[in-house]
């Protein structure tokens, strides 16, 4: 089965989808663990300002998610880049920048507007920026330079 998904999707995308598949799933964990148990869904105060229990837990989650999928993209499905590390991870902030952007308004969106569950929220909001994500790392963050 799993030979047959990665002959149909492709060794990159089909390493891509467990990259992400595990990024995510210590994201959505860690989003579940802090939300429930560490934040015990009470918003907090920092710096004067209010933060809601869902977007400081996303703030926490994803942050643990970028690292690992840092480390999963660089040396698991984008190998063949011949950027330099630093260059590869200064171009994946700037992604994660992104990415975190639409997970933001998403979240806001689904929590505030449509009503679903916060990790509910989470979950769905993953799905729609790997799209996203997959794309702009391809062609930016671990391109390949012809030389």
């Amino acid at each position: 089965m799993l030979k047959l998904a990665k002959k149909i999707l492709g060794k990159q995308s089909f390493r891509f989808i467990i990259s992400g598949g595990m990024a995510a799933g210590v994201d959505v964990v860690s989003y579940y663990i802090i939300f429930n148990f560490v934040l015990d869904k009470q918003d907090i105060t920092l710096f004067r300002s209010i933060i809601s229990a869902p977007v400081a837990s996303l703030i926490c989650s994803f942050s643990l998610g970028f690292i690992s999928s840092f480390l999963t993209s660089k040396y698991f499905v984008f190998t063949e880049s011949n950027l330099r590390g630093r260059q590869q991870l200064v171009r994946f902030v700037v992604v994660g920048g992104i990415n975190f952007v639409c997970n933001y308004f998403l979240m806001k969106f689904f929590v505030e507007f449509i009503h679903l569950y916060p990790t509910v929220s989470r979950v769905v909001s993953i799905v729609i920026v790997a799209f996203l994500s997959f794309y702009l790392h391809k062609v930016f963050t671990f391109k390949v330079k012809i030389q």
